[in-house]
């Protein structure tokens, strides 16, 4: 009973363990780009790209609003800020709110 117990509380600790790593990595990443991202608010899928990367828009503690690409190598790198990701595409990166 004790090993399922421990199996389960790894279980449940992961994800989160995971999304933090994830938010890190996207902090790196805008911050390299130049952008101020010290916390990020959320985050939101945005699908694949053409190259199959996948598209995730970051919105930063302090306004900042970002487009990170997570390639298949697992590696992660800045794409553009929402402003620009939206006036390319013609999408929002977080729906109800002005891209900035």
């Amino acid at each position: 009973m004790r090993n399922v117990l421990v199996i389960l509380i790894f279980a449940l600790a992961a994800p989160s363990v995971h999304a933090q790593l994830a938010q890190q990595a996207f902090q790196v990443v805008i911050t390299r780009a130049g952008n101020d991202c010290q916390a990020i608010e959320r985050t939101r899928a945005l699908g694949t790209g053409s190259n199959t990367d996948s598209l995730v828009a970051v919105a930063c503690a302090k306004g900042g609003h970002h487009v990170v690409a997570i390639h298949r190598d697992n590696s992660v790198s800045y794409m553009s800020s929402c402003e620009a990701f939206a006036a390319a595409t013609g999408l929002a990166c977080f729906e109800g709110r002005s891209p900035r």
